[in-house]
């Protein structure tokens, strides 16, 4: 019995050490009981609502959003993957809560991010004060705790919580693992499932690792070989959120994101360092004190330490860092591809995750053993990354009170309408799920609008506004509808004008989509006129109601993606040879 206990006692340890540190990642961001939204958050609670609503009714979710974003019907489910949101709709289900289902949502994304890291840390070294080091210094990295909780983009969230995967495949197949193209397959196809720029980032980011490898010679064709199939794999996996997006983009010419390209500003970092605050900047975002000094200490060792593998990873970090600063002309790239990036900060991902990996292996090579200062610079990282959540978090409920009664000072430049809204509890949640409107993926104007300039592109606000110029989409007119209610398949409208004439309804008109529209419970035919649907109105009050339930879902898609992504999970930890030898030995005890 007590070998039993001994057995269990240090997986049960790392589960809990695990769980605590998701915990402490998690719960300053609630305190009080509200969570500190912006206009990013806004779009992803539109989204959660729409997905929660569609599953409450017994079906797949439709591709078109009628619920948010101005009741429009813009393909938000179509272009954005949101597989992976599950992990917030399902609590959500189970606590019957919107705002309890917020944080177990975010508490499981720490845990995932953790776990992965783990993972990962595993495999770089078997030092286990070294390990723990590395989980808790990407973690707690400030950067993390900026892209959940002030900019909430949690598309980029998750592919900072999935990257490890990515490296732990890699690691693996460089190692000849079984496991290896199952880990990196498994990875990219969560990322996928996630976000599209991210998974664009971390496939150039795989490019040029292997391109490095080819030019010292130690690329195989083994290890190329088990890079395909791991490619092959995600493409299986995310095959319901591809082809989703291409039938989209194949049929429609749609708005893109802003495009822009902002790079990384040091004094801002630099200053936002000093006073550890993690306000939403593009310019300003950084990793955080604790972390920068891990960077100068990794910068030091370059000349004072042994070489190692650590090296490769930690130059590769550093450069990347460089890269990201405003020191670069990124005006000349403002016109490429790039300008889909937006923001250099989204570098800072990979950056986090490079260093830590040096890190680890650097402690691995000295063969660390300093128990106190782990726990004295692990405390000191935690404490940056959860004060910095916790001093943004405060400045919001200052913001609020502020709002309430003009008594204090904002903590930041708001407006009182925008303090309130962005103070987010149960009252107002559908409030926040309601109130933003986006110019992303509605249909584009034939003249295209005005051109962006390079120089533009360095400016977001200016960029957004020019890009909104960009949209087919008569507002004036749609703002004459009076809107009476949305669900996840159909959105209803009333209208009131003098004399019959046709008209533009407030909803975007897809090419590819199979639109029924009634009028006073009457079925009419519907023309795409200017990137919305148009219908014959008769004089007086009208009742118009917009379904979109008899297009597809693409259920046969997402089937084969949830069953690979599982059967691939199952692939992972079941061991071929250990599950033959356990029935051969359970055939022999039967036979017997």
């Amino acid at each position: 019995m007590g070998n039993q206990l001994r057995k269990y006692r240090q997986p049960t340890a790392i589960c809990l050490g695990l769980i605590v540190l998701a915990f402490l990642s998690t719960y300053p961001a609630f305190t009080g009981h509200f969570f500190a939204i912006n206009n990013d958050g806004d779009i992803h609670l539109a989204r959660l609502e729409a997905l929660y609503q569609a599953f409450k009714v017994g079906h797949l979710p439709s591709l078109v959003n009628f619920i948010g974003f101005g009741h429009q019907g813009i393909a938000m489910t179509a272009m954005y993957p949101w597989l992976t949101l599950m992990i917030f709709v399902i609590p959500r289900f189970l606590f019957q809560s919107p705002m309890l289902g917020l944080a177990v949502g975010f508490f499981l994304l720490n845990l995932f991010t953790v776990l992965n890291s783990y993972f990962l840390m595993k495999r770089l070294s078997q030092n286990k004060l070294a390990i723990w080091f590395g989980v808790i210094l990407y973690q707690f990295n400030a950067y993390h705790f900026q892209l959940m909780f002030t900019r909430v983009a949690l598309g980029e969230a998750f592919g900072y919580a999935f990257l490890p995967l990515i490296f732990l495949g890699l690691f693996g197949i460089w190692q000849h693992d079984r496991r290896g193209l199952l880990w990196l397959g498994l990875g990219m196809g969560l990322v996928a499932n996630s976000h599209v720029l991210s998974l664009v980032m971390f496939v150039i980011l795989l490019v040029l690792v292997e391109l490095v490898r080819l030019i010292q010679r130690k690329l195989t064709w083994v290890e190329l070989r088990s890079i395909l199939w791991s490619a092959v794999l995600a493409l299986l996996m995310a095959s319901y959120s591809l082809i989703n997006m291409v039938t989209w983009l194949l049929n429609n010419h749609m708005v893109s994101p802003t495009p822009s390209l902002i790079a990384l500003d040091p004094a801002n970092a630099f200053t936002r360092i000093l006073n550890n605050t993690i306000i939403e900047s593009s310019q300003g975002a950084h990793m955080g004190l604790a972390v920068s000094l891990i960077m100068l200490l990794l910068v030091i060792a370059l000349f004072t330490k042994p070489i190692g593998r650590w090296q490769v990873w930690t130059l590769a970090g550093l450069s990347i860092f460089v890269l990201a600063q405003n020191w670069l002309p990124w005006v000349i790239f403002a016109n490429t591809p790039l300008q889909y990036f937006q923001f250099t900060m989204r570098l800072l991902t990979i950056v986090a995750l490079f260093l830590t990996i040096g890190w680890v292996l650097l402690l691995d090579q000295q063969g660390w053993h300093r128990r106190a200062v782990t726990i004295f610079y692990s405390l000191f990282v935690i404490l940056i990354g959860a004060g910095g959540l916790y001093q943004y978090h405060q400045q919001v409920r200052q913001n609020y009170q502020w709002a309430l009664n003009h008594s204090q000072r904002p903590g930041f430049s708001t407006s009182p309408e925008a303090a309130k809204l962005h103070y987010l509890t149960g009252k107002n949640y559908l409030a926040n799920v309601n109130v933003m409107t986006m110019a992303d993926y509605h249909l584009k104007k034939q003249a295209g609008g005005p051109k962006i300039t390079a120089q533009e592109k360095l400016d977001l606000h200016l960029a957004s506004r020019l890009n909104r110029l960009t949209v087919a989409f008569d507002n004036t007119k749609a703002a004459q509808f009076k809107h009476a209610k949305a669900t996840d398949q159909q959105v209803s409208f009333e209208f009131y004008q003098k004399h019959a004439q046709a008209v533009k309804l407030p909803v975007v008109g897809y090419q590819q989509v199979n639109y029924q529209v009634k009028v006073n419970q009457q079925v009419v035919t519907y023309q795409h006129v200017a990137g919305q649907l148009q219908v014959k109105l008769p004089a007086g009050k009208s009742q118009i109601v917009v379904s979109v339930a008899h297009s597809t879902r693409h259920a046969g898609w997402l089937w084969l993606s949830v069953i690979v992504g599982l059967l691939t999970t199952a692939a992972i930890w079941i061991d071929p040879k250990r599950l033959w030898s356990t029935l051969k030995r359970h055939s022999r005890v039967q036979a017997q």
